[in-house]
């Protein structure tokens, strides 16, 4: 290896692990050589990096930690996390109807029920309220007289590029009450949906917590040229023996048939399949044909005409920080460019501006497709490179992905959140570790941004995994500050998807239960919030990958409170 090839690659290695590794590193690194001049070296180090970066020692572990199943468990206890998951699992269940489906006339029919505006005038101005009342009635045209509806809606202008989401009010009596507050002039519409009438929300809550999930999976072992697949999962309903892997931290476990003939530690690759088993009645069922979810309720005005009647002044915004507080709606969108409530933030439309938040810096995406958006978004605008990767589109989605920009000291990494995960072609699951255990892999420090989400591949499963979960990555978190209270960390929401969605599955009441948790799990934390939910809703994004406009909102969200 030339010593400038070796240099770089090292610089790779100290970025990501360390000066101490580096040294490793180039001590030990052993690749060929791939050709002569610049092209040579190129090749080189695409090819070379990650069979250079193995001969890297990994950090060495504390004198009491222990090894489980080829997982770094570390002494500390996790106390009183059973409890904390019940706090914010409760303060959920308190919001779900206690209704059953009689008969399907009965619910919630977002046809015959009315929206109307709460005293109404001729002109609305610049930072008023727009109040919108919902009566909901059933099929046969009568009065409800409970609430607990999934209604979402929005005010938008569509040729300003302009919209924000309203913030919704449950009297419990089958009125609503939805505030827009009013942020530009024009001709502005009103959508209020009836997502799922509240007897639906019952029946998805009850059915979500009916099983241990909707998903199931299958390890693959191999161990030489033998190998094996058997059943596994968060809990198997079996006699046979199992192989438990387990995070006494976390507290978290996830479970395979043993194989006959191998060794638990042999279990190599993982794939998902779908239980193809409702727990919803029939009456229920028809609740969620395609033509009774995301119905518009009809109403009595068509617009409404929002002047700058004392001649508005912008005001003036502290930029968006760490530790602040995200208000519902925590913005809306103006000329297609989101404009967060609270705070002020950098609108990143070039690759110019992503270069000059990122250079020198290390970025670590750790979650679901939804971050790896931001890495395929770099590779697009030319701002980094994959090393090791040449697949496109989503095409492998769950594989880690490296990306570098060697000229401005760029280093991005995206690793996938552990288990539970959707896929149904087999992945390498050695590599799996929960994302509270890669951020206790992390040194941290001033040049260390930590961007995370996850949700989507939770939406299978009972809540409390879900709960769980965040919890944990909370609590890694606090234990990043107290070594490195500089490190930048971004909390990204889950957002929307397509409507057709599977409801039992994957659909977005699932989604909003976990948004909602989510909040309350990372509030009064001195970490970056990104609203991805708020900003879906607002633009009427139906995509599990948000495009265009709303991805450059989140992505300008994330990065100025990273910069």
């Amino acid at each position: 290896m030339n010593d400038w090839t070796s240099t770089v690659l090292c610089k790779i290695a100290e970025k990501a692990w360390g000066t101490k590794v580096a040294r490793q590193c180039q001590c030990n690194g052993k690749v060929e050589s791939h050709g002569e001049g610049l092209q040579g070296v190129r090749v080189h180090i695409e090819i070379s990096l990650f069979n250079t970066l193995q001969y890297c020692s990994a950090p060495e572990k504390h004198e009491n930690t222990i090894l489980i199943e080829g997982e770094m468990i570390y002494p500390e206890k996790a106390n009183g996390l059973q409890s904390k998951i019940d706090d914010v699992f409760n303060k959920i269940a308190k919001l779900i109807p206690n209704v059953n489906v009689t008969s399907f006339k009965s619910c919630t029919n977002g046809i015959t029920s009315k929206a109307s505006i709460i005293n109404p005038r001729s002109q609305y101005c610049i930072g008023e309220n727009l109040v919108i009342q919902c009566n909901m009635y059933d099929y046969l045209g009568n009065s409800k007289t409970y609430g607990g509806d999934f209604l979402r809606s929005r005010l938008y202008s569509k040729e300003l590029g302009a919209s924000v989401s309203g913030r919704i009010e449950d009297f419990n009596n089958g009125t609503y009450h939805i505030r827009f507050p009013l942020y530009w002039k024009g001709k502005v519409q009103v959508s209020a949906i009836l997502f799922h009438p509240s007897e639906g929300i019952a029946a998805l809550w009850r059915s979500r917590h009916s099983s241990s999930g909707v998903l199931e999976y299958e390890g693959r072992f191999v161990n030489f040229t033998q190998d094996e697949i058997t059943a596994c999962g968060f809990k198997l309903n079996t006699d046979k023996e199992l192989c438990e892997y387990l995070d006494q931290d976390d507290e978290e476990a996830f479970y395979c048939i043993k194989p006959s003939n191998l060794p638990c530690e042999s279990l190599n690759e993982m794939r998902s399949i779908v239980i193809r088993k409702s727990h919803l009645t029939k009456e229920e069922t028809e609740l969620f044909k395609r033509s009774n979810i995301g119905v518009e309720i009809s109403k009595e005005f068509k617009f409404i005409n929002v002047e700058d009647c004392k001649k508005h002044k912008s005001i003036s915004l502290p930029k968006c920080e760490t530790g602040m507080e995200s208000p519902i709606p925590s913005g809306y969108f103006y000329k297609n460019i989101w404009n967060p409530v609270y705070c002020n933030m950098t609108n990143y439309e070039t690759g110019d501006n992503f270069t000059n938040c990122l250079q020198g810096k290390k970025l670590f995406l750790l979650g679901d497709s939804t971050l790896r958006q931001f890495v395929m978004h770099f590779n697009d605008i030319k701002i980094t490179n994959y090393l090791g990767f040449n697949q496109r589109n989503w095409n492998s989605w769950q594989k880690t992905l490296l990306a570098v920009n060697i000229d401005k000291d760029i280093y991005v990494f995206y690793k996938r959140h552990a288990i539970p995960l959707e896929s149904f072609r087999f992945y390498y699951f050695k590599e799996d570790k929960y994302i509270s255990r890669q951020i206790d892999q992390l040194g941290g420090g001033m040049d260390t941004i930590i961007a995370i989400t996850l949700g989507q591949h939770f939406r299978h499963f009972p809540l409390t995994l879900y709960i769980r979960r965040v919890i944990n990555i909370r609590r890694a978190i606090e234990r990043l500050f107290r070594r490195s209270p500089e490190t930048k960390v971004i909390i990204k929401s889950e957002n929307t998807r397509e409507i057709h969605a599977s409801v039992e599955k994957t659909g977005d009441f699932y989604g909003y239960t976990q948004y909602l948790a989510l909040r309350e799990v990372f509030q009064g934390m001195n970490v970056g919030f990104v609203d991805a939910w708020d900003m879906t809703v607002s633009s009427a994004t139906e995509n599990i990958h948000p495009p265009g406009y709303t991805l450059q909102g989140i992505m300008s969200m994330t990065f100025t409170f990273a910069c």
